[in-house]
């Protein structure tokens, strides 16, 4: 038994001194279960519906008001807005319908005929606005007319219906610039960092340190060598991400040019953050760990998988000025919701701020040996 024990008390040494085997077994399993848990896929996510009021009186505000519900049970969420500029983010995919209440809203001798417009690529979230629609005009006529309940609405209410295609493509125009800025952040962490330690260990910084170069040059080299990767790695998952899913990526070239300016962007950012966790890691054994803690939040927290609104607000208010929450934002901005470099001007001064914090601390970080 002795034997038993001591080989026991042994591999358990051995175990715990294996960082990377740690991180796997425990805290990899704690993040995905917590990040997970955060999402709540169970909760309602109200659509979101624009509504411009024409008619101004008391029973619109009233009808908008049972729309919105309470801050604890929302109904809907509501966006007040021109109509042509609501009909234009129904287009674009950013509101689920648009509603508009017109003149003399609720007066007595008259139909009032409210026009909405949906989302045909958003059928789930349509479908759900319109019987909210339905139910809350049936409840604002039986409010106002102060009639029985089994009389309907059809009397003073309508709804005019329209259809329109918008700019959003669903999960797969969601998922695939995700995926291309997660790819970007896990070339420049995984393949700077692992490639860096490796080098110091094996004494070949070292020998460049007896070069006459200082460690910007060196820095500079690696960064531009490996943005011409993640420049030729971002636009082969685009495109397969448009021949293989569908997905239509930008409308036009300045659209591409733009993407190429956030992989350039984007690249530089993760691989200074590499650089960065590089230089602070003194064996692979450190690495390793150190490189999952900054990356794996990142992968589960900045809407690469599932929007941010799913998070918890004091949550998502954090998680919105993340390194790769700017980044594919922008890019899905770009690639599937046509926006211009002016809707683009909070993710480009995002990512241009943290690249210079971030190459200044691999500067500062980086070490020979």
């Amino acid at each position: 038994m002795g034997i038993y024990a001591a080989l026991t008390i042994t591999s358990l040494k051995m175990y715990f001194r294996n960082r990377q085997a740690i991180f796997w077994a425990l805290f990899f399993p704690l993040l995905i279960m917590v990040i997970f848990g955060l999402l709540d896929f169970g909760r309602y996510v109200p659509p979101s519906v624009g509504i411009h009021d024409r008619a101004g009186n008391q029973v619109s505000e009233a009808f908008i008001h049972a729309l919105r519900g309470s801050e604890e049970n929302p109904v809907l969420d509501i966006e007040l807005g021109p109509a042509e500029d609501l009909k234009g983010k129904v287009k674009k995919g950013d509101l689920d319908a648009a509603f508009v209440v017109p003149d003399g809203f609720g007066e007595p001798g008259r139909v009032s005929t409210i026009e909405a417009t949906y989302d045909s690529r958003s059928p789930q979230e349509s479908n759900v606005a319109r019987t909210v629609l339905g139910e809350v005009l049936d409840g604002v006529f039986r409010e106002i007319a102060s009639v029985p309940a089994e009389y309907r609405s059809e009397h003073r209410f309508a709804v005019s219906n329209v259809e329109i295609e918008g700019h959003g493509q669903g999960y797969q125009g969601f998922l695939v610039p995700g995926i291309a800025a997660m790819a970007l952040m896990q070339g420049g962490i995984f393949g700077v960092v692992f490639s860096l330690v490796r080098y110091r260990a094996q004494g070949v910084l070292r020998r460049l340190k007896a070069t006459p170069i200082n460690p910007a040059h060196f820095l500079v080299g690696q960064v531009i060598t490996r943005l011409i990767i993640s420049m030729a790695q971002t636009f082969i998952l685009l495109a397969v991400g448009a021949l293989v899913l569908g997905v239509t990526v930008g409308h036009d070239t300045g659209s591409w040019l733009l993407l190429a300016v956030f992989a350039l962007l984007g690249g530089a950012l993760f691989i200074s953050m590499g650089l960065a966790i590089s230089g602070m890691a003194k064996t692979e054994d450190t690495a390793a760990p150190l490189a999952n803690i900054i990356a794996m939040p990142m992968m589960f927290l900045s809407g690469v998988f599932f929007p941010v609104s799913s998070l918890p607000d004091w949550l998502s208010r954090v998680t919105q000025h993340l390194p790769l929450t700017y980044l594919a934002d922008g890019m899905r901005a770009v690639a599937v919701e046509r926006a211009g470099v002016g809707d683009l001007i909070p993710e480009l001064i995002g990512l241009c701020a943290w690249t210079a914090v971030m190459f200044l601390l691999s500067t500062r970080a980086f070490k020979w040996e």
